[in-house]
């Protein structure tokens, strides 16, 4: 399919949606949608003549046609829902192909304080504000969170009251079920911290079985004023799936914000986060780990906007990547003209276990202030031999050697995870991929 004709497929999809879903729909939802729909008429799909897509080429995208699929089948996600659920008592959100299953989720036990709801329920009931839907994440941004405002009807409605501690995780796991579909999922999340409130939210993408699914979601969050909120995202769809996510988060004076990206599968996969300091004291901490192997193309984008003073931020970023695969990293840190008293330190670590894995890291500092402390910095290596060496004169085989050291340079991402359940999952998912952890046959 032709460019053009690609496009094309996507605008009349996203016409008809808004056709169809106009009848009761807000006006405000309604221009959303028709902001969408002109966004991406106007931008087209990105090209990798585009700065911003320049190692990352979207054809698998463009030349298919995904389309919204609406047939779920509970009794055969029910195994794949027990076996990604997280432990405990938290709110739990199910999605099978982009839509909320409410026989799959636990909804009951909320606390006070807490709304968890599928976003569509929430707007037909009116309880989601006009403000907490498009102004993080504008249809401007890129095509992708166009197309995704253009179908925007389904997703998840998280709002916590102010002063309210969730002891308890919220977890959202959505399912692709891949297999005989070309399904598009455009889920859109929107959380609401209010000031002074605690949370953890964990948004688990999973392919249910192998298949091709095309994920665009958007995130959108608001912390307020000396809230904490804790953001985890893993991402373990099909290796022939596609996904494209994007993190927009503003935070409020004095407030702390920490991501955890999460990067295991899907033949093109990229994950961007943007967070935007929009009043002093801020913290915000990004951490992400991308394992690629085979021809997987894994692409991660941040961008830290200290827009105000005394505001703190800290990022790594670590890929692991085998046979052909092939992980980017772009991270831009911008300290505008009033936001003295900086502090920001960015870095990236790639470790290459294969001569034709490919690794490029872009880390930008912009700074139009004088008085901050700001650093960046990037490697790509591969293994140490003389530590290869040191465990094989103990005895240990190489793969295994391998194993190990591989494990200890991912380990520093891993053990930030601050949900034990998840960290042992995750875990769990690395010893069965790592690349080049028990390849035999290595002199």
């Amino acid at each position: 399919m032709t460019a053009e004709g690609g496009l094309r497929h996507y605008l009349d999809l996203a016409e008809r949606f808004q056709a169809e879903r106009a009848a009761g729909a807000p006006a405000w939802l309604r221009a959303l949608r028709q902001d969408g729909i002109a966004q991406l008429a106007r931008q087209g799909f990105p090209t990798t003549s585009l700065e911003d897509w320049k190692y990352t080429n979207v054809a698998p995208v463009r030349e298919r046609t995904f389309a919204p699929v609406h047939t779920v089948h509970e009794a055969s996600m029910t195994e794949a829902v027990a076996r990604l659920s997280l432990p405990g008592a938290g709110p739990r959100l199910v999605f099978v192909d982009g839509w909320f299953v409410r026989e799959l989720s636990r909804l009951e036990g909320v606390p006070e304080g807490l709304t968890v709801r599928g976003l569509r329920e929430a707007l037909q009931a009116g309880e989601v504000p006009e403000d907490a839907v498009g102004q993080r994440a504008r249809a401007e941004a890129s095509p992708f969170t166009a197309l995704n405002a253009a179908l925007l009807e389904e997703g998840a409605w998280v709002d916590v009251a102010p002063g309210t501690v969730c002891a308890e995780p919220v977890q959202l796991l959505f399912l692709s079920r891949g297999v005989g579909t070309l399904a598009l999922a455009s889920p859109r999340v929107v959380v609401r911290a209010g000031a002074r409130s605690e949370l953890t939210l964990v948004e688990s993408y999973v392919g249910a079985q192998p298949g091709v699914s095309f994920t665009n979601t958007v995130t959108e969050v608001t912390v307020g004023d000396a809230a904490r909120l804790t953001h985890l995202k893993l991402q373990a769809e099909s290796e022939e799936a596609l996904h494209i996510g994007a993190l927009h988060v503003s935070l409020g004076r004095d407030s702390q914000f920490a991501s955890h990206v999460l990067s295991l599968g899907g033949a093109l996969a990229r994950s961007e986060v943007h967070a935007l300091f929009g009043a002093e004291g801020g913290e915000a901490t990004l951490n992400g780990l991308y394992v690629g192997q085979g021809s997987q193309h894994l692409d991660h984008w941040t961008n830290l906007d200290h827009a105000h003073p005394r505001c703190t931020s800290r990022e790594l970023y670590k890929g692991v990547l085998d046979d052909q695969s092939r992980g980017t990293f772009h991270g831009k840190v911008m300290v505008r003209v009033d936001a003295q008293r900086t502090d920001a330190r960015q870095a990236n670590r790639n470790l290459l276990l294969s001569e034709k894995a490919s690794a490029e890291a872009r880390p930008q500092l912009e700074i139009l202030a004088d008085d901050v402390k700001c650093a960046h910095g990037a490697t790509v290596g591969r293994l140490d031999e003389q530590a290869l060496f040191y465990l094989r004169s103990r005895g240990i085989p190489r793969s295994e050697a391998e194993r190990l050291l591989t494990l200890a340079f991912a380990q520093e991402v891993v053990g930030a995870i601050p949900l034990e359940p998840l960290r042992a999952q995750v875990e769990q998912l690395l010893i069965h991929k790592l690349p080049g952890a028990a390849k035999e046959g290595r002199a």
